[in-house]
């Protein structure tokens, strides 16, 4: 939630993740940051629980200042989604206007020269409060740990309510996020032979004229309606128009060990423009059936997007041998681009109508069945594909042991639809994921302290695997469905109160995956590059002196190591643990001064390894932030 996003100082959708239960952060994936669960790739996302377009293609950074907090649900969710991985779904959850008036301000200086300022205003606009508005404005101009790269980000969110009537509420807003920045595409290489090069954490390895700017705006609006007895319908929109470009050049190819040499620079210009629509409507509430109350739920939801990609030629063309010992990111002259040019346009259609019931059995038992229709519609410039309709099931049981203890399992399907052709030219069926879940959940400390333990197993069939019977020629390759992966673990968390004046927020993950069934990786790990065990933990403590002004935080972040295959060589980080603190004085009723330090031991490591080429990134060394918070 908000108070932990404040006390950890997470000011993007990165920093969240990488400190969340279980998720594996890769950054630089497709021009955007990457996130994992159980092995598999998020691709679902939604803002206030509509699903909405994130995580693509040169997707831009998400600010957090907008949301309040951000929930995660792990493993298959066909019922809202459809279509995407058995990972999570990530839904971000707006700052909504308050009904009394309240104001926060904050101002951030930090490591590499970082400086950020925040503020938040909010509260009633007419004597009856019935309308009611919420304006956020953000800006950041930030360097990294490596050379030369920065980054300006502007951010503005408003939102306002109106109460229709006493049951009745219409909010709109607009999200408006414009960042410039010079990017670090290289990262570092690695040896030929795999081996760490072991180059300053400081290195650069792009030219200093590198840029990456996105614009991002949001549109939405919601209708929610009460008819009483605990029965509600809303109907929510959300629109995106997004356009990012990027022109960079950075070093590319493996280093020879004896000569020092193989890296070259390699460069391009590209722009992207993306649009999303999205609309979702449900009514919910309970029925009577049997003697017993019971919850039902019936809705639907529709989803259009447009992705362009436009590729321009740098004038002239690089051809410059980098020495990655010795570079100079400021002696390259900056070319020009030719003109942009794009195969066409992405469209995909998506829609379903999906519906879910919690029927109460008997008193301990609850019994939650569901399921969606799914329509599939894209027409990219080289294919068109459809899929229609595809369901998707889901199923619970819930057992409520006594007040605060409950023990469930749970099914959950979703599909992906696949672009890989067999050998007649016809796209594969689309793969399904299953996620069957078993756990125990508590609320301790009457319902301060909520615990949990889950054992889960997600099985994704019917991936695309190579045609034994057809050789690849090249690039060129016909495929055959029937490849099947399996991801295995638990995951056991707490978060609350473990006393007045002292939270928690502790997660541990151990996570196993491997091929079942691969015509070429039969038998491999599926997802070597997510460590087998995540342990996180963050805890914060007023202390009982000076009247409980002074607070001190503290975190950890534990993993086991992880490895990435390249052609015919392995890299390897190994396991590593980072810690962090924070130390926050209340100077009086308005004002807070809050020190955190990040890797408070400098440890050394990969945060992520691509190959031997480019693209293996170090987490962040040692930093600081000091910041000072103001409410009203």
């Amino acid at each position: 939630g908000l108070e932990r996003m404040q006390e950890q100082n997470l000011q993007s959708l990165d920093e969240v993740m990488q400190h969340a239960t279980g998720i594996t952060v890769q950054p630089y994936q497709l021009l955007t940051t990457a996130y994992y669960s159980r092995g598999f790739k998020v691709d679902s996302f939604e803002q206030d629980g509509v699903p909405v377009l994130m995580g693509n293609m040169a997707a831009a950074p998400q600010d957090m200042a907008v949301y309040e907090r951000v929930e995660i649900l792990r493993g298959a969710n066909g019922l809202l989604h459809g279509a995407g991985n058995p990972a999570a779904t990530v839904n971000l959850v707006r700052k909504r206007p308050q009904r009394a008036f309240e104001f926060s301000g904050t101002a951030s200086a930090g490591s590499w020269d970082r400086y950020r300022a925040e503020a938040d205003l909010g509260g009633p606009l007419n004597d009856s409060g019935s309308v009611r508005g919420r304006i956020v404005g953000a800006y950041e101009d930030r360097g990294y740990f490596y050379d030369v790269a920065d980054q300006q980000s502007a951010l503005f969110y408003g939102i306002g309510e109106v109460d229709l009537s006493p049951r009745t509420v219409l909010s709109a807003g607009l999200q408006h996020q414009r960042i410039r920045s010079t990017t670090n595409m290289a990262g570092v290489p690695r040896y030929k032979d795999g081996g760490d090069i072991g180059l300053p954490r400081s290195t650069y390895l792009d030219a200093a004229w590198d840029r990456f700017n996105w614009n991002t705006t949001r549109v939405f609006a919601d209708l929610e309606h009460g008819f009483g007895q605990g029965c509600t319908a809303k109907i929510s929109a959300n629109y995106l128009t997004a356009d990012s470009n990027l022109k960079y050049a950075g070093a590319y190819g493996a280093i020879d060990r004896e000569t020092g040499l193989g890296s070259r620079l390699m460069g391009g210009a590209y722009k992207f423009d993306n649009t999303q629509a999205s609309i979702d409507a449900y009514v919910s509430g309970p029925v009577q059936w049997f003697g017993r109350r019971h919850e039902l739920l019936l809705g639907g939801n529709a989803q259009r997007t447009t992705s362009e990609q436009y590729t321009g030629m740098l004038i002239p063309a690089l051809n410059v041998p980098v020495d990655v010992f010795d570079w100079d990111p400021r002696g390259v002259p900056e070319p020009g681009v030719g003109p942009y040019a794009s195969p066409g346009e992405t469209r995909l259609k998506q829609q379903g109508i999906y519906a879910m019931g919690r029927f109460s059995l008997a008193d301990p038992l609850t019994l939650v069945l569901g399921g969606r229709m799914s329509w599939w519609n894209q027409s990219a410039p080289s294919a068109r594909q459809r899929i229609d309709p595809e369901f998707t099931p889901y199923g619970g049981l819930i057992v409520d042991m006594d007040s605060q203890w409950s023990l469930y399992g749970s099914y959950a399907q979703v599909f992906q639809p696949q672009s890989q052709l067999t050998r007649d030219g016809k796209p594969l069926d689309p793969v399904t994921g299953t996620n069957y879940e078993a756990g125990i959940k508590g609320e301790l400390m009457d319902g301060a302290l909520n615990v949990s333990l889950a054992l889960f197993q997600i099985q994704q069939k019917n991936r695309a695997q190579q045609d034994p019977d057809w050789p690849c020629v090249g690039n060129n390759c016909y495929y055959i469905s029937g490849g099947q992966v399996r991801s295995r673990g638990f995951e056991a968390e707490a978060s609350g109160q473990v006393a007045p004046h002292w939270t928690v927020a502790a997660g541990y993950t151990f996570n196993t995956s491997k091929y079942v069934s691969d015509s070429v990786s039969n038998g491999q790990p599926y997802a070597s590059f997510t460590p087998k065990h995540i342990f996180r933990l963050w805890t914060n403590y007023a202390l009982p002196v000076m009247e409980r002004r002074l607070s001190v935080g503290g975190g950890v972040q534990m993993q086991s190591g992880y490895s990435t295959v390249s052609g015919p060589v392995t890299l390897r980080q190994g396991g590593y643990t980072l810690v962090d603190l924070r130390m926050a004085y209340r100077l009086d009723k308005h004002l807070t001064a809050a020190l955190n330090v990040n890797n408070l031991f400098d440890r050394r490591y990969y945060q992520s390894l691509s190959g031997t080429a480019w693209n293996n990134r170090y987490g962040e060394p040692r930093n600081v932030m000091l910041t000072l918070r103001a409410q009203y």
